[in-house]
């Protein structure tokens, strides 16, 4: 069961999950979504086709001219809901690539069984900001590496209201995650583990801990995102609850492999 719907609420489940990764600034162009945030994560830094333009084939060029004229290829998400429906062959026709298939997970908490329990691991910490350590615990994970991009990243976490998750064993931060909050709702991300301290479940405990304080809360139930491909993630959050909803991957313009 998806937690928003176009019959049951205008916001959809697109629009819900980009307000949990905001970008700095948006367009539109033509009913289309433009997000801009100096190409830091294509989430970011991608066109959100929710609407139909009047002119497909002259809203596409208007797209790739614009994120052009910033220094960065048009690249747009591509779901079950984008418009029009045979968006994704007329992007693959004109050469965009298909990247990063990404499965939409779903657990829903209110008037269910699916709250969690209080965790037991007191070595997990819960704040309204990231601080320096989660910054740099995350960032040597996923990236980016350099300053002025983490700075970017850092001002995408503050566009959005979330709680973050650190696991630290004698005052090191091993393992990071984030709970976004849109309105009744909470989505997980930035789950990320340093190397050196993987298999030891800190990837559960820190998504444990965020789904006791949604339950906390009261919000009605939580999303994340995982790609495809990514077995032992999917593997994690199913064994948790979490139930495939929807799915998107991106289509990315030649110009991104210049």
């Amino acid at each position: 069961m998806k937690p928003v719907s176009r019959s049951a609420d205008p916001v959809s489940l697109d629009e819900t999950m980009s307000r949990g990764w905001q970008a700095l600034t948006e367009e539109v162009v033509d009913g289309w979504r433009c997000r801009f945030s100096g190409g830091v994560t294509k989430r970011a830094n991608s066109v959100l086709p929710l609407s139909e333009p009047r002119d497909v084939a002259a809203a596409i060029t208007g797209i790739e001219d614009r994120y052009a004229g910033k220094g960065l290829p048009a690249v747009f998400q591509i779901s079950p809901d984008s418009l029009p429906s045979d968006l994704d062959a007329l992007l693959a026709e004109r050469g965009y690539l298909l990247d990063s298939p990404t499965l939409v997970q779903y657990l829903p908490l209110e008037d269910s069984g699916n709250q969690p329990p209080v965790p037991v691991d007191a070595r997990i910490e819960l704040s309204g900001l990231p601080g320096e350590g989660w910054l740099n615990a995350f960032c040597e994970v996923e990236g980016p590496h350099g300053a002025p991009q983490q700075g970017i990243s850092r001002d995408i976490l503050a566009n959005t209201d979330s709680i973050y998750a650190s696991l630290a064993v004698d005052g090191a931060i091993e393992a990071v995650a984030r709970l976004a909050l849109v309105g009744n709702l909470g989505g997980i991300y930035s789950v990320a583990t340093r190397e050196a301290f993987r298999s030891r479940g800190h990837g559960r405990a820190v998504v444990r801990a965020l789904l006791v304080e949604a339950s906390r809360l009261k919000l009605a139930g939580v999303w994340l995102q995982v790609v495809e491909s990514n077995l032992v993630a999917r593997a994690l959050y199913e064994s948790m609850g979490f139930e495939s909803v929807s799915r998107y991957h991106y289509r990315v313009g030649p110009a991104a492999r210049l």
